[in-house]
C-alpha cells in the first residue's frame, strides 16, 4: 500500500484563522449586494444590505490579526463597503418617500398615487375563480 503522505510525519500546515473571516467578509459582502439589487426581503424594515454590509466590514477587520488585510480580505472589504453605502442610500431613499408622501405638495401626492396605483395592479381585490 503506497502512502501519499509526504510531510514526513509533521503535521499538516492549517490556513490561517484569519482566512475565515476573511471567507465571510466576501461572502457578506456579496451577498449584500445581491439584496441591494434584488430587494427581495429587508431587516428591519431596512434593506438587508445594510446589515450584510456592516458584518462583512467586521469579519474583514476581524480576519486582519495585526497583520496587513490578505487579498480575499480587501475583496470583502470592498464588497461590503460598497453594499453598507448602497443600503445606507436605499435606506434614506425609503425615509425621504415616506416622509414626503405625508405632506400635501405635489411630490407627496404623486408618491401616494404611485403606491396605491401599484398596489391595486400586484394585488388584486376580487377572489380568483368566482
Amino acid at each position: 500500500m503506497d502512502d501519499n503522505n509526504n510531510n514526513l510525519g509533521k503535521v499538516p500546515k492549517l490556513p490561517p484563522s484569519g482566512s475565515f473571516f476573511s471567507y465571510w467578509s466576501v461572502f457578506l459582502g456579496g451577498l449584500g449586494l445581491v439584496s441591494d439589487c434584488l430587494p427581495l426581503f429587508s431587516i428591519w424594515g431596512l434593506p438587508a444590505g445594510l446589515f450584510f454590509g456592516l458584518g462583512g466590514i467586521a469579519c474583514a477587520v476581524l480576519s486582519r490579526h495585526g497583520k496587513p488585510f490578505t487579498q480575499q480580505a480587501q475583496l470583502g472589504l470592498i464588497l461590503s463597503i460598497i453594499s453598507f453605502v448602497c443600503g445606507l442610500l436605499m435606506s434614506l431613499f425609503i425615509i425621504f418617500v415616506y416622509d414626503t408622501m405625508d405632506t400635501d405638495t405635489a411630490l407627496g401626492h404623486y408618491f401616494r398615487e404611485a403606491i396605491e396605483s401599484t398596489t391595486k395592479v400586484l394585488l388584486p381585490t376580487q377572489d380568483i375563480g368566482k
